[in-house]
């Protein structure tokens, strides 16, 4: 089951498209994210996000922290570097 993801930074668009799971490093520790999850919002400390995408590609990029908000339509991350 997919979901709706889209990553940002200040000055661009990461990744806009549909998701499998998002792996984030919370605040409190890892969190991963996959479709129909309760709605919350977290911080996001230095660590790598991880997203499994369409065909089970998948994306790590390493972030500097930010923040993660999932809705229950569509997950939006906030990251910086």
């Amino acid at each position: 089951m997919m979901f709706p993801l889209l990553v940002f930074a200040v000055d661009r668009e990461i990744f806009v498209g549909q998701a499998e799971s998002l792996s984030v490093p919370g605040a409190e520790g890892e969190l991963e994210i996959l479709a129909d999850h309760t709605p919350l919002i977290s911080q996001l400390r230095e660590g790598d996000v991880i997203i499994k995408g369409e065909e089970g590609k998948i994306m790590k990029l390493p972030i500097a922290g930010g923040v993660v908000e999932v809705k229950d339509k569509e997950v939006i991350v906030l990251v910086n570097f």
